[in-house]
């Protein structure tokens, strides 16, 4: 398992409008890891459309992300439940 407590990570989501995307972006910590999930403090939201920032905000909140697959290269994907929080690559 690559996830350790402390290590910075980024969930992301997106959506394709047009040409354009809609990304969030989620910034946080590892707080607490088990076998199949991992749990982040949220402390920063980033939405952008396109290559412009819509909005920025600070939050604080601990969000649970499920282990969900390891990709051919190694990588481990996480997600959070409904991908509400997006998906965390490590």
């Amino acid at each position: 398992m690559k996830a350790n407590i402390g290590m910075k990570v980024q969930g992301y989501k997106s959506r394709c409008i047009g040409v354009l995307i809609q990304a969030s972006r989620w910034n946080g910590e590892i707080i607490k890891v088990n076998k199949k999930s991992i749990r982040v403090h949220l402390t920063e939201n980033i939405n952008t459309f396109g290559s412009r920032e819509t909005s920025r905000w600070s939050i604080s909140q601990d969000v649970t992300y499920t282990y969900w697959k390891t990709t051919s290269d190694g990588k481990e994907i996480y997600r959070s439940d409904a991908r509400l929080y997006g998906i965390i690559t490590l």
